[in-house]
């Protein structure tokens, strides 16, 4: 998942990361300060990457990689369908409500719009991220499969597309809880479930 960056770029996404969660906005940071913050010479920086966005960019992506391969890894050390399900949920939750989440440091500093154009290029692009994502959903679904829970492989987009459905939905829940006060997170965990199940078979 680190695509394999070597020690001084990873020095210089970390004490970036660092900077973002301590309060520094993305995009005002100096590049002298990021230079003090992963310990090297201001013109390191510049050894890789062309620009400060360019770096900021790939701070992110490089992130949230690490989040997604936190989350991957406590799913698969969980035991059963059920159990992958609901730790996948937890992990939404924290991502939610964790202020220091990469995802909602970048969103409440006004989003990626201003990095858009090295977000998109082959080094930083977010489909990389996607296909980690959908390799959650891949073991998820595995794991279903194995205990009979859903019926042998049918139309894996329809399933993955089910799985992003019960997901979008509990989501959609943890962002406007305000709307739905009479509904618990366990009671909406559990309808996500519910709804899951009944959509894969």
């Amino acid at each position: 998942m680190d695509k394999n960056y070597n020690e001084k770029e990873k020095k210089i996404f970390d004490g970036l990361i660092r900077l973002i969660k301590d309060g520094a906005n993305p995009y005002l940071i100096k590049v002298q300060e990021i230079a003090d913050a992963a310990g090297i010479g201001k013109g390191t920086i510049y050894d890789y990457f062309k620009t400060k966005e360019e770096a900021i960019a790939g701070a992110i992506v490089y992130s949230i990689n690490k989040e997604i391969a936190e989350a991957y890894r406590r799913i698969k050390n969980k035991q059963g369908f059920r159990a992958k399900f609901d730790e996948l949920l937890a992990v939404f939750v924290e991502s939610i409500k964790n202020n220091l989440s990469t995802i909602n440091l970048l969103l409440s500093a006004g989003g990626a719009q201003k990095f858009y154009e090295y977000l998109r290029g082959d080094q930083y692009d977010f489909t990389g991220l996607r296909a980690h994502a959908d390799e959650i959903v891949r073991h998820l679904l595995q794991a279903g499969y194995e205990e009979g829970i859903i019926k042998q492989p049918g139309n894996r987009y329809y399933e993955q597309m089910a799985v992003h459905g019960a997901l979008a939905g509990f989501a959609c829940f943890l962002g406007r809880q305000d709307f739905h006060d009479r509904l618990s997170l366990d009671e909406a965990g559990e309808m996500s479930y519910t709804f899951l199940l009944k959509a894969l078979n």
